[in-house]
């Protein structure tokens, strides 16, 4: 009797860990943070741009306003909105056909760029252009369809060159 009760305390801790394990990843990554890039404001005061993504590599606006008095502007489902992309690293790693694919919380990969009144992949042929102590930066409009947890992989000439993970709220 006791060694099918030790069997079947096993088999539960078997199932519960193997159980585990089939947790959707999906679901549990973090949010990028922000961080800031210091400016000068038209009126000759110190301003600052906040990015999300990851400093020193990949980011894009999310506000902008008095040093110190940033606040991060909401991405909304559905709304197109403009964005400006900065990247920092190689010249031959960040120009060329840079594309962004939006994976949503279920898994699923969606065009999130605009060109025109289309959804695209990729935008053609971009150049470098440094700015704002970026090696180079990139102007997109960019719409999600979803709200919720979203994967931005972000690729120049078909290599992946990193990822932002956002939050989209409901429209």
């Amino acid at each position: 009797m006791r060694s099918k009760t030790i069997l079947l305390i096993s088999m539960l801790l078997l199932i519960t860990l193997v159980g585990c394990t089939n947790i959707d990843n999906k679901e549990t990554r973090e949010v990028n943070s922000t961080f800031s890039l210091p400016i000068t404001l038209g009126d000759g005061t110190e301003g600052e741009y906040l990015l999300i993504g990851e400093e020193e590599k990949v980011g894009f606006l999310v506000g902008s306003g008095k040093k110190g008095e940033v606040v991060e502007e909401k991405i909304i489902a559905n709304k197109a909105n403009k964005y400006m992309w900065h990247f920092w690293g190689d010249q031959n790693r960040i120009s060329g056909d840079f594309k962004v694919v939006g994976i949503d919380k279920k898994g699923k990969a969606h065009p999130v760029l605009l060109s025109g009144d289309a959804t695209v992949w990729q935008y053609p042929n971009t150049s470098i252009s440094p700015n704002n102590g970026a090696d180079s930066h990139l102007p997109s409009s960019m719409v999600f369809p979803t709200s919720g947890l979203w994967t931005l992989e972000i690729y120049f000439n078909e290599k992946l060159f990193g990822d932002i993970v956002l939050h989209v709220e409901d429209s």
